[in-house]
């Protein structure tokens, strides 16, 4: 419904400048308060608005996960020059996540994953874990062939001030990792997704 997509562009233009309250974006947009309530309660949902405590709406998360894959670009392949392994970038979209960013190296024996992959966030992949929160006290989550037999990954956060925007992984095959994926590479990962970060503030 093209009226719907139009009022909903325009209450996210609305809030866009300055955090507006439902009752405000009403009387802004000459719309009713339940229409606001029921746009916003989808907009929310889909990352493109966010809540306040105040209980102001403002632009979203799905806002910044828009340009990472730029900013990500780099890091990652720093990432896995120095790694010899395969290391993706993911985010949330609805029940899935996606990849936005996929960097393989040429190695005989190598994972290769295709940017705009979406897979399930309950399918008990690293990246789908801490989307779904999990967190460790080392700051990367790690699993052996739990997804797919026969690999082993690590995936760490990447979060803004509005929270998660997504994972960093590296993947790689159980056979050429002769030791925890974690202790051969748990440090780089970290510093790439705070690389990430960091850019981001920057953009």
């Amino acid at each position: 419904d093209v009226g719907v997509l139009d009022k909903s562009m325009a209450i996210i233009s609305s809030c866009e400048a300055t955090p507006r309250t439902v009752a405000e974006i009403a009387e802004h947009l000459d719309l009713t308060i339940p229409t606001v309530h029921r746009l916003a309660r989808a907009l929310i949902a889909h990352g493109l608005l966010a809540k306040e405590r105040s209980g102001s709406l403002r632009t979203g998360p799905r806002f910044i996960s828009f340009g990472i894959g730029a900013v990500a670009r780099g890091p990652l392949r720093d990432l896995a020059e120095h790694t010899g392994e395969a290391c993706q970038l993911w985010v949330p979209r609805g029940p899935n996540r996606l990849c936005l960013v996929s960097e393989a190296m040429p190695n005989e024996l190598h994972v290769e994953l295709r940017e705009g992959t979406q897979l399930p966030l309950a399918d008990g992949g690293t990246a789908a874990r801490i989307i779904n929160g999990e967190r460790t006290e080392q700051g990367w989550v790690l699993t052996v062939s739990e997804r797919t037999p026969g690999l082993t990954s690590i995936s760490a956060p990447i979060s803004s001030a509005d929270g998660l925007i997504g994972a960093v992984c590296i993947v790689a095959p159980v056979a050429r990792v002769n030791s925890d994926l974690g202790e051969l590479h748990g440090t780089r990962l970290l510093v790439a997704a705070s690389t990430i970060e960091r850019a981001l503030i920057s953009a």
